[in-house]
C-alpha cells in the first residue's frame, strides 16, 4: 500500500493543484491593472515633482528681489557711513530700483 500511496500522491498533486482552472484574482487575472499601473505611477511622480517645484518657489529660494533689497540696504549703509554722496546715492538707487 505504501508503495502505491506515495507515488499516487506525488503524481496527483500537480494534477489537482489547478483543479478549479485559472483562479488568480478570482478568475479575472490582472485585468486593466497591468495597463493603468504605469500610468498611475507617472501621475504620482508628476505630482511629486510639481510639489517640489511649488515648495521651492513658495519658500523664496532663488528670489531675485531678495538680492536687490540686499543691494539697496548695502547702499543705504554706505550712504549712512558717508562713503558716498547724495547724488551718487540717488543715481545708484535709481539704477537698482528700475526694471
Amino acid at each position: 500500500m505504501y508503495r502505491l500511496g506515495v507515488p499516487a500522491v506525488l503524481f496527483a498533486t500537480p494534477a489537482l493543484a489547478d483543479a478549479d482552472g485559472y483562479g488568480h484574482m478570482s478568475g479575472y487575472g490582472y485585468g486593466m491593472g497591468m495597463m493603468f499601473g504605469p500610468v498611475l505611477w507617472i501621475i504620482v511622480l508628476g505630482l511629486v515633482v510639481a510639489g517640489i517645484i511649488w515648495f521651492v518657489r513658495s519658500s523664496g529660494v532663488g528670489d531675485q528681489r531678495q538680492g536687490k533689497s540686499d543691494a539697496i540696504s548695502e547702499l543705504d549703509l554706505r550712504f549712512a557711513k558717508g562713503e558716498i554722496d547724495a547724488d551718487d546715492y540717488a543715481a545708484r538707487k535709481k539704477l537698482l530700483t528700475d526694471k
